[in-house]
């Protein structure tokens, strides 16, 4: 069996900065790694070898430096290393990156080729998919379980609202994320030991792929200029007072800002009326409704109606909800009319049901093809990206994804994009026809629903999918109804400091009396105290609360970064130095276990 993994060598994005004056990110002195997502890949890889008799290569793409991430696999126990590297390669966007991975991985035959699910530095996790759309092989994304048995691997996945188990025959790529693998690290020796040995290096002239597709010309889509999103919070500390004493001083800056008044969260919650319906004429905007593991829809179906609808007004356009589902789903149309859709695009098939991504994406091109809509927009979930990404593929469509806005300004349709942890965002134009975006779930606050509000409805052909698929085996729900976090007027972040289960149950008090929702960070999701579905940050969700709480949290930006948005933040950690201190509008300098209960009596 062989096996590739595909390595990204990133900066540290929480050491980046952006200089205001010439609108750049700051990379001089910042050091790079591995992408922390890749590293896992790496790790499950090594174990495959291990338990198969497996060979096991790493491949990277960029300038000389990024060899370094060959050394850090060679050094964890991968045979062979691949470092891409050529001028012709500077400038490309995901999907000529795609073109250059898949024109080196395609000419050796491997079995499983797996990645991280996206990388820190740009968050688009594009590049897997559609890597595995031009080798027209089979696609898991979001792992966080792997093995491979009788031929085919099993993957388990990550919902909002629950898990599935799906299923893909070799060849294979799939993309990882937390829980596949352990995190591990090479000894300096190693390292040192790896440094000594080969790599081979690839030129464009190596690979087999068109010129055309590689670089800034086989990129369709460029970026405008960026946009800093450097925190504007004055953190304010309260240390040497008494749990009772700062307890009363927390519960005085909630009050002031209304932040504990039912009334302001209900204004909060009064969504905007859904417009009347529009003509089917001029461009058109399509927005992809997304079927939930119990068969209703995801609340980010009507959110990016209503993010269609912003953009149909400025292009002088109108709304298509496109629905795709196995036979039953057409009972959701009137659901979209109500909630903002002009036109009601339905699509039907057996081959829809369950992990149905292969035979969304045949409809969908097919569709786009004969119609050219002006935008499409998908959701930012497991599968919407999935979708999208191969779409992209298919197409050879720019694909922005991630988006947190949409735009239309002189050049086009500008896809607000977050990267480097959040820290920037680039609005993104695509050269192609539609733009083709995913919408982060949350940003977009979806219309009231229009009674009586009907739209025409038509059918769309959805072809016999090619090729090979994934099957869904099982879907678990997780109890965790983690959808309506997006819309949460206060949550309680969970940290490793709360000390476990025991200390989780301790807070409830506290999550009642705030009708809060409790979020995590990543090591209490690894300890196995909370769900994936509940994790915020880089490699969770982001939200925007009105009110944030962090208990135990160290204020890692890894998480903090999930939360940026909140209106108001609290941090409550026992040690000075924990960089929560300098993320929070207000810090509690004390030991939450004493806090709480004197808290609950301040809110009382």
């Amino acid at each position: 069996m062989k096996i590739a993994v595909c390595v990204k060598w990133v900066p540290v994005v929480s050491r980046l900065k952006f200089d205001a004056a010439t609108r750049r990110i700051v990379r001089e002195g910042v050091p790079s790694e591995p992408n922390p997502n890749d590293v896992l890949a790496l790790q499950r890889a090594v174990e495959l070898k291990a338990a198969l008799g497996a060979s096991v290569d790493a491949f990277t793409m960029g300038p000389p430096s990024a060899r370094e991430a060959l050394t850090r696999a060679l050094a964890m126990g991968v045979d062979n290393g691949y470092h891409l590297s050529d001028t012709a390669f500077a400038g490309s966007d995901t999907l000529a990156t795609a073109h250059a991975l898949a024109g080196a991985l395609g000419q050796q035959g491997y079995d499983l080729v797996l990645m991280g699910a996206f990388s820190v530095d740009a968050e688009t996790g594009q590049v897997g998919p559609q890597v595995a759309g031009l080798m027209n092989v089979a696609l898991v994304t979001g792992a966080s379980r792997l093995d491979v048995v009788d031929g085919a691997v099993r993957a388990l996945r990550h919902h909002d609202d629950g898990d599935e188990e799906v299923e893909a025959p070799l060849p294979a790529l799939v993309t990882v994320v937390e829980g596949v693998a352990p995190e591990t690290f090479p000894g300096r020796e190693a390292i040192a030991e790896a440094a000594e040995l080969p790599v081979t290096v690839l030129s464009a002239a190596d690979l087999d792929v068109y010129p055309g597709d590689l670089g800034p010309e086989g990129s369709p889509t460029w970026v405008g200029e960026l946009r800093i999103t450097e925190s504007t919070r004055t953190p304010r500390v309260l240390e040497e007072m008494s749990a009772q004493d700062a307890a009363r001083e927390v519960a005085a800056a909630l009050y002031e800002r209304g932040l504990l008044d039912p009334a302001a969260r209900a204004s909060r919650r009064q969504p905007a009326p859904v417009p009347g319906l529009r003509p089917a004429g001029g461009p058109a905007v399509w927005a992809l409704a997304e079927v939930d593991l119990s068969g209703g829809l995801r609340p980010v179906s009507h959110e990016l109606l209503a993010a269609a609808s912003g953009v149909a007004e400025a292009v002088g356009g109108h709304t298509v909800g496109v629905l795709l589902g196995p036979t039953g789903v057409e009972a959701r149309a009137a659901d979209l009319a109500a909630h903002g859709a002009d036109v009601v695009a339905v699509g039907t098939a057996p081959a829809l049901a369950g992990h149905g991504v292969r035979a969304a994406v045949e409809a969908l091109a097919a569709a786009v093809e004969a119609e050219r809509p002006y935008a499409v927009l998908l959701p930012s979930t497991p599968d919407g990206r999935e979708v999208a990404a191969l779409l992209a593929a298919r197409l050879r469509l720019g694909l922005t994804g991630d988006a947190v806005g949409l735009e239309v300004d002189a050049q086009g349709l500008a896809m607000l994009k977050p990267a480097f942890g959040g820290n920037v965002v680039a609005p993104v134009y695509s050269r192609t026809l539609p733009n083709l975006v995913t919408v982060r779930p949350g940003i977009v606050e979806a219309f009231a629903p229009g009674e009586g509000r009907a739209a025409p409805q038509r059918t769309l052909v959805v072809p016999e999918p090619v090729g090979p698929q994934t099957r869904r085996v099982s879907a678990t729900p997780s109890g965790e109804d983690a959808a309506d976090l997006d819309s949460a007027w206060c949550v309680i972040g969970v940290g490793k400091g709360v000390g476990g289960p025991d200390g989780i149950a301790a807070l409830e008090p506290l999550r009642a009396a705030l009708d809060a929702r409790f979020v995590c960070t990543r090591d209490v999701v690894e300890a196995g105290w909370m769900p994936a579905q509940l994790q915020v940050g880089i490699t969770g969700r982001s939200i925007a609360p009105e009110l944030y709480i962090g208990i135990g949290v160290r204020g890692d930006f890894n998480h903090m970064v999930g939360v940026q948005r909140a209106g108001f933040s609290v941090g409550v950690n026992n040690n000075r130095r924990a960089s929560l201190f300098r993320q929070v509008d207000l810090g509690v300098l004390a030991d939450w276990a004493e806090l709480v209960p004197a808290l609950l009596d301040a809110l009382t």
